[in-house]
């Protein structure tokens, strides 16, 4: 926690001497701004925190732009009301809620884990501890006044109430009861499904799909007692019913808006990064550059998904390696980006170990194992196994999905180092439990 505090200390005072965070500067006075009407005008501003509708009497206008910007903003303004309208205190609260939130995260896997029958232990303790607590970009970048530590107290105990929500129901089918304190968590993990859609709408589109259709291929094999290779199904056709009812949710989710919104988001990035900062698709069709393109607020042309999928292999690889690369022509002088080299040395750090788990001998065997090479497709397997297993699939399928997406749609090296934090503990979870 300590750590955690001080990466927070140190971003903030970081920006205040070099200025590398320009959303910080609309923050700090959109916060300033609200949290003075907390004084002057509470009950209106109590109504403004849960409904977001502005008194038309307090004539403001917010520097922050965008409906998640705003959102995040409402609710940063309240905890610099409870710091007295410190900001560096402020900053403080800041990391110390996202903390909160890895540390609910990381101590459900961890019990979930051990219930399951995963005996190694202190191995289970350093893969957590590294990946959701000491690796350096995610203490850093989900801290201070950064969306990713909102993200961070919603997301982690979303999860954690999921897998208490879970363990619920697999011990009240061998004693019947139904304690308040399920009540609330189910009533909080809807309000907090809610605050992430809200927050960030794409994160809501992949995690909450995966983790419904993990609950119902856990009951399926629960309470009907089937195969692991039954569940495996039942998991991934109601992850595919489960996104298709969630594109529904947001215009930019809509299947036959998608590409557009991945490719006009890609392009207006790429409009306002450095050349040295970006990331290239190259797409397979006769397009113009963005400012020739671009008429009467519509794009002429968008890639198709077949050319999304395309790029995706070279997104996927960005949103989880990337960047690699640093130019030391200006080391030394006042223009050249430490906090890039940090983020280098740590990315070859985890490819360097992610190669050393990769093992096709075994990655065959686990998968012959689970479809073709069972005695008994009709004997049923171990449920604890089978619902590891299958999280192992859901934290695959949650990290793939979003380092591409995030690549695809945010193709800068600098704001993907900051976006990818809200996936990158998983994926450094996974990487240290595969390790010999």
């Amino acid at each position: 926690m300590l750590f955690k505090l001080f990466c927070g200390f140190l971003l903030y005072y970081l920006h205040l001497s070099f200025n590398i965070l320009p959303d910080l500067i609309s923050y700090k006075k959109d916060i300033v701004y609200l949290s003075n009407y907390f004084w002057s005008d509470t009950i209106n501003y109590l109504i403004f925190l849960f409904t977001g509708k502005l008194n038309p009497s307090w004539y403001f206008t917010f520097a922050t732009e965008g409906e998640r910007a705003f959102f995040f903003v409402r609710y940063l303004s309240f905890i610099n009301v409870l710091a007295a309208k410190n900001m560096c205190l402020t900053s403080l609260y800041s990391s110390l809620i996202a903390f909160l939130g890895l540390w609910a995260c990381a101590n459900r896997l961890a019990d979930w884990f051990v219930n399951n029958g995963f005996t190694r232990i202190n191995k289970l303790k350093l893969a957590l501890s590294i990946g959701f607590f000491f690796t350096p970009s995610i203490a850093f970048w989900s801290s201070s006044l950064m969306k990713e530590s909102f993200l961070w107290l919603i997301m982690g105990f979303l999860i954690a109430f999921f897998l208490d929500i879970c363990n619920w129901w697999k011990q009240r089918r061998e004693q019947d009861f139904m304690g308040i304190g399920i009540v609330i968590k189910k009533i909080l993990f809807l309000v907090l499904c809610l605050c992430l859609f809200l927050l960030k709408y794409y994160y809501f589109a992949l995690l909450v799909p995966l983790l419904f259709a993990f609950g119902i291929s856990f009951f399926t094999g629960n309470y009907f007692n089937k195969s692991i290779r039954f569940q495996l199904f039942v998991f991934l056709g109601s992850f595919v019913f489960i996104v298709g009812l969630a594109s529904n949710l947001h215009p930019n989710l809509w299947f036959s808006r998608l590409s557009e919104a991945i490719f006009i988001n890609q392009q207006n990035i790429l409009a306002t990064s450095g050349f040295d900062s970006q990331i290239n698709f190259v797409y397979d069709y006769d397009f113009e550059p963005i400012y020739h393109n671009y008429e009467d607020g519509e794009y002429q042309s968008y890639p198709s998904y077949f050319q999304l999928f395309e790029q995706s292999p070279k997104a996927l690889l960005a949103g989880l390696f990337f960047p690699l690369e640093i130019n030391f022509s200006t080391f030394g002088s006042s223009t050249f980006n430490y906090y890039r080299l940090a983020s280098v040395i740590e990315n070859w750090i985890i490819l360097f170990f992610f190669i050393q788990t990769i093992s096709v001998k075994k990655l065959f065997h686990k998968i012959s194992s689970l479809f073709f090479f069972q005695k008994n497709s009709s004997e049923p397997s171990t449920t604890k196994n089978d619902s590891l297993a299958i999280l192992w699939l859901l934290g695959v399928l949650f990290c793939i999905g979003m380092a591409t997406l995030l690549a695809l749609s945010a193709p800068n090296l600098g704001a993907l180092v900051r976006y990818k934090v809200g996936f990158l503990p998983f994926f450094i979870f996974g990487i240290v439990m595969r390790l010999d």
